[in-house]
């Protein structure tokens, strides 16, 4: 089995009470079988508290309050159960969030989701092009997937490419038999709007999307260059699989072109691309809805 991670990922770390938006908020929170026992036999005021605070439901999980916090995050936005029971005592999806797994035969990949604000921060000024670490290996190693060779290839050229950034996804798009898609910002304005959404800042900054000045949308720069990468070590090659390699690679372009037009209409540093991933990322059924119209234009 080999295990890789992305460069940033070891230097990650929960800001806690500094962060804007608390990922023990706005999100339902479901515990996971281990934890549910573990729960059911503390003793004490918290281990009541515990049992009281999560649903009998199919799927467990803890019982919002009517704004939509934990019952366990506290009014300085720490959480009760780390402070009086430690980090070993969280259930295992408060304990690994944001982080994600994807699996290619005996490939395990791990990485940072950029619905949290310091995981977004640290991608973009992370001083070095993007690169995939291997962090262990033991047995002998299959042969990688064609699509995990193929998505090797394409963070090469964008990491690595000597060409402007432009050039080098012109590169990607030809090696993946991919149409270079005419982005209309007012289109997927109104095709984003009509996707499941959560937050009202999102919808207002997809209303100011249809009016967003394209002329000087010429993707530069180091941080545009690792938020490419990002998204194609994370979703091309699993993407890949059901919808073919074009349509995957344009989905990540038109991820990072619809987060760089957003900019212009966010007032607070990284909220649109927190807010991208947190309505799109985190949305199985948004992707596929997103997948399908890409799709129909790749035919």
């Amino acid at each position: 089995m080999r295990y890789y991670e992305p460069d940033f990922y070891e230097d990650f770390k929960c800001i806690a009470d500094r962060c804007r938006h608390s990922c023990c908020k706005g999100w339902e929170i479901d515990v996971d079988e281990d934890s549910l026992r573990r729960y059911s036999k503390l003793e004490g005021a918290m281990g009541q508290k515990l049992r009281e605070s999560i649903s009998n439901d199919e799927e467990p999980c803890f019982i919002l309050s009517e704004d939509e916090r934990c019952p366990f995050l506290q009014d300085n936005g720490l959480c009760q159960l780390i402070i009086e029971l430690g980090e070993d005592s969280l259930c295992d999806i408060c304990r690994e969030h944001p982080r994600f797994y994807n699996y290619y035969g005996d490939r395990e990949e791990r990485g940072i989701g950029l619905c949290c604000e310091e995981a977004v921060r640290l991608l973009l000024q992370y001083p070095e092009p993007f690169k995939i670490l291997k962090y262990h290996c033991h047995g002998e190693a299959e042969e990688d997937e064609k699509e995990v060779l193929l998505r090797d290839r394409l963070l090469e050229i964008i990491s690595f490419g000597e060409e402007n950034l432009s050039s080098r996804l012109i590169t990607c798009l030809k090696l993946c038999n991919a149409k270079i898609i005419d982005f209309d910002p007012k289109f997927w304005a109104e095709y984003y709007l009509g996707l499941e959404r959560m937050d009202e800042k999102w919808t207002e900054m997809l209303i100011n999307l249809r009016t967003a000045d394209t002329r000087n949308f010429l993707p530069s720069g180091l941080p545009a260059e690792r938020l490419f990468s990002y998204f194609i070590y994370r979703h091309f090659a699993k993407l890949c699989t059901d919808y073919g390699p074009a349509s995957a690679l344009v989905f990540c372009l038109l991820s990072v072109a619809v987060i760089i037009l957003l900019e212009d209409t966010d007032g607070e540093n990284f909220e649109h691309v927190r807010l991208y991933s947190a309505e799109i990322e985190y949305s199985d059924e948004n992707i596929q809805l997103i997948m399908d119209k890409i799709s129909q234009r790749q035919k």
